[in-house]
């Protein structure tokens, strides 16, 4: 079926352009983010898009056709977009928000995109196409399943933060000794703080599930018991957790107390370069 066939090749096409553009948008998404764990996620998909690239030139040479991109407006202004918001926002938890956000788009326009170039090479008999098509679908929704869950982190912890940024607000004037880093809680680096912070409060070392890989622990968490998003962690032992956490560079933003005196299981982990976190080690 000729026309199938060539309808395929233009929606590849139309594909080829997309990634091209992702892969040149992704380092700036990276740079821009704050939250580690967004920023890991963005240049951890960086890597997985190269993939996607070569896959979609097998494609072109199981089809017999030339391995070349025609412009993908669709992309283009998700991409766009994605650019004015870091020209808008400050860098900080607003803005990773934001990105997140407009990272999940882009994960269901892929989606829609590669599940119809997988029917129509299944629909011509194109068997291989439509494997390499499915194999580039399942990361893409792995994708979208992990910015789904970081979104949900992001928005959670600025929830828990407003409280307490306006009653310190508040407070302000009275007590100007009060500083940023006391306000969302201590940076440390110190094994045995961390560890004794977590199993205070019932948290054990995991990792996000379908991030890590031969010799790679993935990306960190603490799992708190009874946390809505623990069907996406896995354990590991402490000595796993802290190799990758040392590694990485990171520290662990905690705070002992809410502002209303209750224990508090805020926590991030951060880039250990901060000057708050040097003056913690």
């Amino acid at each position: 079926m000729p026309e199938l066939q060539e309808l395929l090749t233009d929606h590849l096409r139309d594909l080829y352009d997309a990634e091209k553009q992702l892969t040149k948008a992704l380092p700036k998404l990276a740079k821009a983010a704050s939250n580690q764990e967004l920023k890991q996620a963005f240049t951890d998909h960086l890597e997985v898009t190269k993939n996607q690239v070569a896959r979609i030139e097998q494609a072109f040479e199981q089809l017999g056709e030339k391995a070349k991109g025609k412009p993908c407006v669709g992309m283009k202004g998700i991409v766009e977009e994605g650019q004015e918001h870091v020209a808008e926002h400050k860098r900080g938890p607003m803005l990773d928000v934001t990105l997140v956000a407009g990272a999940e788009k882009v994960e269901h326009y892929e989606i829609a995109a590669y599940m119809t170039a997988k029917s129509l090479a299944k629909a011509i008999g194109q068997r291989a196409v439509a494997g390499l098509m499915q194999e580039t679908l399942r990361e893409e929704e792995q994708t979208g399943t992990l910015l789904m869950q970081i979104a949900e982190r992001l928005q959670k912890e600025m929830q828990q933060q407003a409280p307490a940024k306006g009653r310190a607000e508040k407070t302000s004037k009275t007590n100007s000794t009060r500083t940023g880093s006391s306000k969302s809680g201590v940076m440390t680096t110190d094994h045995d703080e961390i560890r004794r912070w977590a199993e205070e409060r019932g948290a054990r070392p995991a990792c996000v599930r379908g991030t890590g890989g031969r010799g790679d622990t993935g990306m960190l968490r603490l799992d708190f018991p009874g946390y809505s998003g623990s069907e996406s962690l896995q354990p590991v032992s402490w000595d796993e957790w802290f190799e990758k956490f040392d590694a990485e560079g990171l520290a662990l933003l905690h705070q002992e107390r809410t502002a209303g005196g209750q224990k508090s299981n805020f926590n991030k982990l951060v880039s250990r370069q901060s000057r708050s976190a040097k003056s913690h080690r």
